[in-house]
């Protein structure tokens, strides 16, 4: 019977024996494995893409009450970006160094930051605001540090913290735009701009196999009018609102300048139904579509008129982020339905913005959207690719320098 028993009995698998992390990092002490206490970042830390935080110095030994804490404590977290904030000095250091890299330099960057009253409002108005507006504090916490790793992406834990802060935001600001009043206008404006912004510098990284347009920011963009609406309501009559300096400084889209030709479509004319196209064009030349592809090849031509005018660069970006806004809501329809004529115009859009990839957030953008669109074209439409197909080869920086 004692024979039996043992039998029965699984075969336990030897456990190695290893020195004891007394010094490991935070997250491997955690977990109760051990860690190689290679620096900055240690091996399981690195594989698993977290932040690795030393919060020991050499030679400490945990005291009796402290290892008792720990048996005490409940399990850690297993999402990477609470771990990455799990530490409370850890916390402040990365909150005060994405703020202080807001005020100086994720500000600089956006649309309109070469005048001094936009510039000013960003990098000084707004983190004051945030301060009273959570939404806002994450929502900066968040671009900074995507800023941050896109400029130095060897810094890995920053897509863990940009995660954080961005579900923060995200959470928070749809609780709060329910409600907003005079106090919290202002910052749900600011805050909705540095969403879209962000939600922009995700088209980087998208994928484009197969193809479909970037419907999710673009209704992101018009979405915001809401936002908008509401808050100027709430502020209605205030001399002293800040986003009103953003606002009073965006370019006209209706500068007489900036049109010309046929209905305004000048350059691009081509890209509106004809006769010369055949029976599809000539049905769709008394078609309600036609207003529609009119409407948004006229904006993009005035945009591409602003650029030959030399326009400075942070106002292209602003004429180039109200697209969705400007452009007839049934547009995006015919993007959804994958019409052709829709693809090829949004080809042009994208390319518009070729001469804009050393700007972080809008990077290699253009190229990437445009080739994508002209796999998903043939016949009649392939020769229409021609113009954003020469422009991104030749003005993507990131291109010609690769």
């Amino acid at each position: 019977m004692a024979l039996k028993i043992k039998e029965s009995q699984p075969t336990m698998r030897p456990r190695l024996a290893h020195r004891k992390s007394r010094n490991g990092c935070q997250r491997c002490r955690a977990r109760r494995v051990k860690c190689d206490e290679a620096r900055p970042v240690c091996r399981d830390c690195h594989r698993h893409g977290v932040a690795c935080l030393y919060d020991r110095s050499e030679g400490q030994r945990p005291t009796a009450q402290t290892e008792q804490q720990r048996s005490a404590a409940p399990p850690p977290s297993s999402h990477p970006s609470q771990i990455a904030l799990a530490s409370s000095g850890y916390h402040a250091y990365t909150e005060l160094r994405l703020l202080h890299h807001f005020t100086v330099g994720t500000s600089l960057t956006f649309p309109g930051a070469h005048l001094q009253s936009i510039k000013d409002c960003w990098s000084i108005e707004v983190p004051k605001l945030a301060f009273a507006y959570k939404p806002l504090l994450y929502a900066i916490f968040a671009i900074s540090a995507l800023h941050l790793y896109r400029s130095k992406s060897s810094e890995t834990d920053l897509i863990g913290v940009r995660a954080v802060y961005l579900e923060r935001a995200l959470r928070d600001h749809r609780v709060c735009v329910g409600n907003i009043d005079t106090i919290t206008a202002d910052a749900a404006c600011f805050t909705c701009i540095l969403l879209l912004i962000d939600a922009f510098t995700s088209l980087q990284d998208r994928p484009l196999a197969p193809y479909r347009p970037p419907m999710e920011w673009m209704k992101l963009v018009r979405g915001s009018v809401s936002v908008f609406d509401a808050a100027l309501r709430a502020m209605k009559g205030s001399r002293t609102a800040r986003i009103l300096s953003i606002i009073h400084s965006a370019p006209s889209v209706t500068d007489a300048n900036f049109t010309f030709g046929t209905c305004g479509c000048g350059h691009f004319s081509y890209l509106l139904p004809s006769e010369d196209f055949g029976a599809g064009d000539c049905e769709q030349l008394r078609s309600p579509k036609l207003e529609i592809y009119r409407s948004t090849v006229a904006y993009i031509n005035s945009v591409w008129l602003a650029i030959e005018a030399r326009e400075h660069p942070a106002m292209m970006c602003r004429r180039l982020m109200v697209f969705p806004l400007i452009v007839p809501q049934e547009f995006l329809q015919l993007l959804q339905e994958m019409d052709s004529r829709a693809l090829v115009i949004l080809a042009h859009y994208f390319a518009l913005s070729a001469t804009l990839t050393d700007i972080w957030w809008i990077g290699h953008t253009a190229h990437r959207e445009v080739l994508a669109i002209e796999k998903m074209v043939n016949g009649q439409w392939v020769t229409s690719m021609s113009w954003p197909l020469t422009t991104v080869a030749s003005h993507c920086r990131i291109c010609t320098k690769s």
